[in-house]
């Protein structure tokens, strides 16, 4: 959309803080949003509210659409990259973040005890996976070691460790483009590797799409003891394996068959910088921000993301494809 129609709409939009006043949901001008990504790295938004419950988010994007004021869900912040110009419109802060275990109805047909795990689409999924393990549940050990929320999650068919949100997720509820909250089955979604039916839809652009508002999985009862096993040992592997500065999370696809940070590292990369932005030494598929808030731009990240794609494909052969998103407004 036009900036300028954009700031026009927004002018409008936000001389009646009226709706959202009375959810008690306060809306800032000019927020930095780097501190709420995982690089550190990103522009401000023209407007800004964090919302607590799935009643504020789904009132205060209606509110949005109903005065054409375009919004963008932000999450945990992780494998996106927003632009140092920031986001026209409203930054939506997602901290709905209620989880619980809900028995198998008793009706369920064909017959299955699975209890459902709901969380919320704030929910840090780490922690999601975390409370699966205390509740003797299995299936989301593989989450314990990952960045990002449920939404998130649920619309990049998140993954690590062979396991991935395809296969546990039963349904989730969202706010489609038509104003309708519907369930999305997994057949809905069209899982494919790191993508979706949501994600094809660019849902990280400032607009007016649809809304991924919970998540029910359905999960087996296992030992709890060896789900806390597995869990440990994917933690310690991310300790050994992924840098601790602040950085997008994976970089790049893994090609079939291959490894994206092989390739990156035999294309002779590890350690290289452009501006504040550096491929970490320790695993070449993550770009970090050693320096934090203030140090790379998002330019600096862009600029070595294209480096890593042209080079490895002039030595190797291969085309590199981004698994991080372009969030805001890029020349």
């Amino acid at each position: 959309m036009n900036p300028e129609v954009v700031d026009r709409l927004s002018v409008a939009a936000i001389e009646d803080f009226s709706v959202p006043e009375r959810l008690g949901i306060p809306v800032r001008r000019h927020v930095s949003l780097a501190p709420l990504t995982t690089i550190k790295v990103g522009g401000p938004a023209d407007y800004f509210a964090t919302v607590q419950t799935v009643d504020q988010l789904l009132k205060l994007v209606r509110w949005a659409r109903s005065v054409g004021l375009p919004y963008f869900i932000l999450g945990g912040g992780s494998n996106i990259l927003i632009s140092d110009a920031g986001i026209r419109g409203l930054v939506i802060e997602n901290r709905c973040r209620q989880v619980r275990v809900d028995p198998a109805p008793c009706c369920a047909f064909p017959r299955d005890d699975r209890p459902y795990l709901f969380a919320e689409s704030g929910a840090a999924m780490a922690g999601v996976a975390r409370q699966s393990i205390r509740a003797g549940l299995t299936g989301l050990e593989w989450a314990v070691s990952i960045p990002g929320t449920v939404g998130g999650a649920v619309v990049g068919n998140a993954g690590a460790h062979g396991g991935e949100v395809k296969d546990c997720l039963d349904y989730a509820l969202v706010l489609d483009e038509h104003d309708e909250v519907r369930e999305y089955t997994v057949a809905d979604f069209a899982y494919a590797y790191r993508d979706s039916t949501l994600k094809r839809q660019k849902l990280l652009q400032a607009g007016f799409k649809p809304v991924v508002l919970s998540a029910n999985f359905r999960l087996p009862y296992g030992e709890p003891e060896v789900g806390r096993a597995l869990a440990e040992g994917y933690l310690a592997h991310r300790r050994r394996t992924q840098p601790v500065e602040p950085s997008l999370g994976s970089t790049f696809v893994n090609p079939p068959g291959d490894f994206a940070g092989r390739l990156i590292e035999a294309a002779g990369l590890k350690g290289a910088r452009v501006g504040g932005a550096q491929v970490s030494e320790l695993h070449a598929n993550f770009i970090i921000n050693p320096g934090g808030v203030g140090s790379a731009t998002a330019r600096d990240v862009l600029a070595l993301m294209e480096l890593i794609q042209t080079t490895v494909h002039r030595r190797l052969g291969v085309e590199l494809v981004p698994e991080v998103q372009l969030v805001g407004e890029w020349t």
